[in-house]
């Protein structure tokens, strides 16, 4: 939530010193199926020129992430997912149904991930507990997944909760509440993963920096070819990516030597090297999946091309994310006093420990 605010007021209070008038965020109308299909622009919607109407455009543009307290609209540049909803909110009930079935799934997922992570007791002295410690690869796999499962269903859990409570007590829409995550495990390439699946708390920020970056590479450019090679599409989306990560990578790194160090949990420095293996390891993916998987499985039969594709993207992250675990592990941040749950029931029809202490 701190790291939220943060990016939050750098977006909203330097980057919007940027923008041109006519390029300040909007609102627009939620559209239905029906004028999706037809193809319809959406509608803006202009908030009032009055104190109380700015002050409601800026509360809604500060604390919603895409999407509006407002029913039927979201930000103009919200996510697609975002903009994708149905403009009919869902019924109270239904929504608070449907949240909590979403959290008692993610308890059960969350349950079985500790449960497999409680199963080894991990050197936390060494900068890479899961890959510096002679686990074999297969092994290793497992235990990142189990990670990067956990950290995916425990960044939505909080959220999820207050949407649930909100739409019940104060009736607020379903729509102000998407998913946080656009179903990641459908992703069909790398670059697919994480501009549209993953989470979308820093996108807007992190696109803005990437695109100013950009735009002043392009015009101290010396030579017009130059230009024009950086304009192209392909090596555009390469660049954004260096930028986004090396940005993302810092982010996180900040947060991570701000924690408490032991002598059970050293922090050897700012630039940690399995924090940098993953999160530079990204654009480097996406480049590889531009420049060669794209090309290469162009003329493949559609079944062919898309496994392909999603086996490179999933290869890749379960590779990288090997890295991401040796973060968390070394940092004690899955530490057995570090604890999402109370009770189990993985653990307690397995082993009869029905509580974790």
């Amino acid at each position: 939530m701190g790291s939220y605010g943060m990016m939050k007021m750098f977006e909203i209070c330097v980057m919007g010193f940027w923008n041109r008038e006519e390029d300040w965020p909007k609102w627009v109308r939620l559209q239905t199926d029906q004028e999706r299909k037809e193809g319809k622009r959406r509608e803006i919607i202009s908030f009032t020129p009055t104190v109380l109407g700015r002050l409601a455009y800026s509360l809604d543009l500060a604390t919603a992430g895409g999407s509006s307290w407002y029913r039927g609209r979201a930000w103009d540049w919200a996510a697609p997912a975002i903009l994708n909803q149905h403009a009919q909110s869902l019924p109270r009930f239904q929504f608070f149904l449907q949240s909590l079935v979403f959290l008692i799934r993610a308890f059960l997922l969350v349950d079985v991930c500790e449960s497999i992570l409680a199963s080894r007791t991990w050197d936390t002295t060494r900068p890479q507990p899961l890959t510096g410690d002679g686990i074999p690869m297969l092994m290793q796999l497992v235990f990142a997944t189990c990670v990067c499962a956990r950290t995916m269903v425990g960044t939505s859990f909080t959220y999820t909760f207050f949407g649930m409570m909100f739409g019940l007590v104060m009736n607020t829409p379903s729509t102000a509440f998407p998913p946080m995550f656009n179903r990641p495990f459908a992703s069909r390439s790398l670059a697919e993963f994480w501009s549209s699946k993953w989470h979308p708390i820093y996108r807007r920020p992190f696109h803005q920096l990437s695109s100013g970056i950009i735009s002043l590479f392009i015009f101290f450019s010396s030579s017009s070819s130059q230009k024009t090679r950086i304009l192209a599409r392909r090596d555009v989306k390469i660049f954004r990516s260096i930028i986004v990560f090396t940005l993302s990578c810092l982010l996180h790194l900040l947060h991570l030597k701000a924690l408490p160090t032991d002598a059970i949990h050293p922090y050897p420095s700012f630039f940690n090297t399995a924090g940098m293996k993953f999160f530079l390891s990204q654009p480097l993916g996406i480049a590889i999946e531009v420049l060669f998987v794209r090309p290469f499985t162009e003329s493949l039969p559609d079944r062919v091309k898309s496994a392909v594709r999603r086996g490179f993207a999933w290869a890749w992250l379960l590779w990288s994310g090997r890295f991401f675990a040796d973060i968390w592990f070394a940092r004690g941040l899955l530490d057995h006093t570090e604890r999402d749950i109370i009770y189990s029931p993985v653990r307690g029809i397995l082993k009869g420990q029905w509580r974790i202490d």
